[in-house]
């Protein structure tokens, strides 16, 4: 994928993607590799749009191969359980580009697609934490790992409600996928190691940390960001202070039958 998208650009240049925004790399998942995995679903879409596929079906698909994996994780079934979220991830990838490229794409639709998503995203990191629920410490490592995916979505969802122009920071969905699955694709390579013992699969739980550590920095980061945005817009909607004509703040009086009273401006 990444060698034809790379022959792709050197013949006619970088195609237009404007889902995916101006810079839609960062430092844990190249831009190059998110460019050639979503330029590599184009044709797909089409040829499903052309079955008359319909996204939403594709989207109640690619929950439940992310909720099938769940199981399959807690038994300790890693790179199994990797395959099918993948091909969860790939479905929820194309549900999108099938209702854009067939004309169906809808505010209902998105709602229902982002709803969803973060049952998908929960799914393995439960299974995850069935799996190491013998090993306290690292059964609280998936669970962060959720709640940190959880706030930087919901986060993002805030902001996009303000219509607040956030960065692309990290441990977006589709980097959060790629370290997951990697981590269960490599992980069992290492069933244990000296220094952890007992602990099984060492290697996937260092990536589930990395996941839960940037992923909660960023999920904050993006809060305050966002905070810092809607306090500044609501201190400029603010009305600036009444000039009077003294300058020490009290408005002139007059006097109407021995009573002071105040001067309107």
């Amino acid at each position: 994928m990444l060698g034809a998208y790379a022959v792709r650009v050197a013949r006619h240049g970088r195609p237009a993607m404007p889902r995916l925004g101006a810079s839609p790399g960062s430092a844990l998942l190249p831009r190059p590799v998110v460019e050639a995995f979503y330029w590599s679903f184009h044709a797909p879409a089409r040829a499903l749009v052309r079955l008359g596929v319909s996204p939403d079906a594709l989207t109640y698909l690619s929950l439940g191969l992310s909720l099938a994996c769940a199981p399959l994780l807690a038994a300790g079934r890693f790179r199994s359980g990797a395959a099918l979220l993948i091909a969860g991830a790939v479905l929820d990838a194309l549900d999108g580009m099938v209702a854009r490229e067939g004309g169906r794409a809808s505010r209902a639709g998105a709602v229902l697609d982002s709803c969803l998503d973060r049952l998908s995203d929960a799914a393995p990191l439960i299974g995850l934490a069935v799996f190491y629920r013998e090993h306290p410490a690292a059964l609280a490592i998936p669970l962060v790992a959720m709640v940190a995916s959880s706030l930087v979505s919901y986060a993002r969802a805030k902001a996009d409600a303000y219509r607040i122009s956030l960065p692309d920071g990290l441990m977006r969905r589709h980097e959060r996928l790629a370290y997951l699955v990697a981590a269960l694709v490599f992980g069992p390579a290492v069933p244990a190691t000296r220094l952890t013992g007992a602990l099984p699969f060492p290697i996937t739980l260092g990536c589930l940390a990395l996941v839960a550590g940037v992923g909660l920095a960023a999920g904050l980061r993006l809060v305050q960001r966002t905070r810092a945005a809607l306090a500044a817009a609501d201190a400029a909607a603010l009305p600036g202070p009444r000039t009077t004509a003294r300058s020490g703040g009290e408005p002139p009086r007059l006097l109407r039958g021995g009573k002071a009273t105040s001067a309107p401006l």
